[in-house]
């Protein structure tokens, strides 16, 4: 299983049967690239993005609204915040995706059953205004304490937004465990058998 990242919310994961694109529109709102390239499944944790992607997206499928979803061996679960974000659970290759989008709060007790046992969490980390701060994002993860963490929405070049730096994040969690790479390459069994580790995703 592979895991791409194009800014923002916006990322793939992708194995040799079937790839997922989410968020496309984010990192494009943010004054970035973005992803061009069809996908099996489409996934927007934004509802108010669901009309012009229905315009855009001719192939694939669209997964918009909360629910449970299985496509070619993949499960999706998504959940509805009290504050209308979704966030989703993407299982894959026997891994466990907790994706929390651009979320603006922390989760409640009920919300966090639905990406229980999450080996890899995407959560954004550097925009207090909008989305996660850095404080707020710290205590999801101690929450959740998945293996894997994948920071996103934080300051990057060309990003229009002003955000929060990744290091203020990686000081607030106090982590030592960080790694960056251009994509992630992940199995199972690859796994940190103890505590959580930090991977800093390159854009694609």
């Amino acid at each position: 299983m592979y895991i791409n990242w194009y800014g923002q919310s916006s990322f793939k994961i992708q194995n040799k049967e079937i790839t997922i694109l989410i968020d496309p529109y984010s990192s494009r709102q943010a004054g970035l690239r973005g992803p061009n390239f069809k996908a099996d499944i489409i996934i927007l944790s934004q509802e108010d993005l669901s009309r012009q992607a229905k315009k855009d997206i001719k192939e694939g499928f669209l997964i918009d609204c909360p629910g449970e979803y299985e496509i070619r061996g993949v499960f999706v679960l998504g959940t509805k915040t009290k504050s209308n974000k979704i966030i989703y659970q993407i299982e894959i290759d026997n891994l466990k995706i907790g994706y929390l989008g651009d979320i603006n709060q922390t989760l409640t007790d009920s919300e966090l059953e639905k990406i229980d046992n999450t080996d890899v969490l995407i959560i954004p980390v550097g925009d207090k205004k909008s989305t996660l701060g850095v404080k707020e994002a710290a205590e999801i993860i101690r929450e959740i304490e998945p293996k894997v963490v994948v920071p996103s929405c934080y300051q990057i070049p060309g990003v229009k937004a002003q955000l929060e730096p990744l290091d203020k994040f990686l000081k607030e969690l106090g982590t030592k465990k960080v790694e960056t790479d251009d994509k992630i390459k992940l199995t199972k069994k690859e796994l940190p058998e103890t505590g959580t580790k930090v991977i800093v995703l390159k854009t694609s």
